[in-house]
């Protein structure tokens, strides 16, 4: 199931949410029209992870410094979504404590 590549807002109805934080490129993988960029499931599940977890809108933006996530916390080959959301949410407690 193919979902929009772009959101409005990181948070449900949260309007302070950075934005932005999935629009992944690559010049090396030209995108084609309709195509979700690689990793876009991690980087959404890893977001609402970090959510769940407690870390603010605010501070997960603090944490990326303007990466994305899955740049931040490279995923691993054949990871799957939601091992990497629990893997990634870690990694960025850590970050978050340092």
């Amino acid at each position: 199931m193919r979902m929009h590549g772009t959101l409005n807002s990181t948070t449900f109805r949260n309007n302070t949410a950075p934005r932005g934080l999935f629009i992944f490129g690559s010049a090396d993988q030209p995108a084609r029209p309709g195509d979700l960029p690689p990793y876009h499931a991690h980087g959404r599940a890893a977001l609402a992870n970090a959510l769940d977890e407690g870390l603010m809108a605010d501070e997960v933006a603090q944490i990326l410094d303007g990466r994305e996530i899955v740049d931040a916390f490279p995923v691993w080959r054949g990871e799957t979504p939601s091992a990497y959301a629990a893997r990634a949410v870690a990694e960025m407690f850590v970050a978050y404590l340092q």
